[in-house]
């Protein structure tokens, strides 16, 4: 076992001692469907139009190859409620009293929006030929960089349930119950790095001695749940000062367990490259 091993490791230090090393320093663009993918347990989510941009290395060694770069990738999506209803519990009324706060939404549609900074790992086997075709194949870390949401012109009714009365209260609006119109809100959505399974194929098209076009399709599908927000409170209620001044945040984490990056689409990366004969036969 031992020689087989030295036998491997030397026929394949001969072969890339004697190979032709392409360096190809790139610029690469894709669009597609590039977004956050959730499942709700009440309402509608729509994925959305996005895509990427960057820079890339890429070593050749004949056929084989090995990735690295840097990406700008824009993810989105669309959750769309109406009549859904989500509860806020453990709240005190000015009067220390417990309750739980029962809030309806209609005409409710919460956009998201993240950018992330992708750093691809992959390795790339192409053809032989002036044409050649390529696949690329690994994994990319995603690191997000700012993440929002935003809601406008929502309906939002509120009610107030006592547990140790068994009581429902359904209004004053000095109190932040009852119905809410034309409601607006944005803010921050707090997501986590991922590692996303990375794919990409297509045509390889030489231009001159030292430039290519790669033209392909790219699927990129995160492997961890970036949601982290699963314990924050739909409604911010304040019981001392100004109740029906109430804030929301986003509806996702009272809707949702779990949040994925995914992304599909066309890309094409314009790559520069010079040639290294290496041999060390003498």
């Amino acid at each position: 076992m031992k020689k087989v091993i030295i036998i491997i490791f030397a026929t394949t230090c001969s072969l890339f001692a004697s190979a032709q090393i392409t360096h190809e320093f790139s610029l690469n663009g894709g669009g597609g469907l590039s977004a956050l993918d959730y499942k709700l347990s009440s309402g509608e989510c729509t994925p959305g139009l996005g895509g990427d941009f960057g820079l890339g290395y890429t070593c050749m060694f004949a056929q084989w190859g090995f990735h690295i770069g840097v990406d700008m990738g824009l993810y989105n999506a669309k959750a769309t409620l109406d009549g859904v209803e989500i509860v806020t519990g453990n709240l005190r009324d000015s009067e220390n009293d417990k309750f739980d706060l029962y809030t309806t939404l209609d005409h409710y549609t919460e956009t998201q929006n993240a950018l992330f900074l992708n750093i691809p790992v992959m390795a790339q086997f192409q053809t032989n030929g002036r044409q050649k075709f390529y696949t690329k194949a690994g994994v990319k870390i995603g690191i997000p960089i700012n993440c929002t949401y935003s809601v406008s012109d929502a309906t939002i009714t509120n009610s107030a349930y006592y547990p140790d009365s068994d009581n429902w209260l359904p209004m004053p609006a000095f109190a932040g119950l009852g119905t809410f119109k034309n409601r607006n809100s944005d803010g921050t959505l707090t997501l986590d790095v991922t590692v996303m399974l990375a794919l990409e194929t297509g045509v390889k098209w030489r231009l001159g001695a030292k430039a290519a076009l790669y033209t392909g399709a790219w699927l990129d599908y995160g492997l961890s749940n970036i949601l982290k927000d699963s314990n924050q409170p739909f409604v911010n209620y304040n019981n001392t000062t100004t109740p029906v001044e109430f804030t929301t945040n986003s509806a996702l984490p009272a809707l949702t367990e779990k949040m994925n990056l995914m992304a599909v689409g066309v890309k094409l990366r314009f790559a520069f490259r010079n040639y290294y004969i290496k041999n060390l036969k003498g």
